[in-house]
């Protein structure tokens, strides 16, 4: 009994196009926009009653998960604004 093995395609020269660009720019715009309603929140908790200082650490964390998520979403659209014209 032999199995036969097929080769693998090579990924090197992979581009993702416009369809797959704009659903990568909705996902993670969609998620960072989920991040900002918690991280509103938090921020107003802690600023009308300051807690511990090790508190800080998960809203810093969150922010800049948020400003990521959403920048790199929009990045993801110009792309694909780019790779259709």
């Amino acid at each position: 009994m032999s199995v036969h093995i097929k080769p693998m395609r090579s990924l090197s020269n992979f581009t993702l196009g416009t369809v797959e660009l704009i659903t990568g720019g909705l996902l993670l715009t969609a998620a960072g926009l989920g991040m900002v309603g918690p991280l509103t929140a938090a921020l107003l908790i802690h600023r009308s009653a300051p807690a511990h200082p090790n508190a800080v650490l998960p809203l810093i964390l969150l922010a800049i998960a948020a400003s990521l998520a959403l920048l790199t979403g929009l990045a993801l659209f110009a792309l694909a604004h780019h790779r259709r014209n």
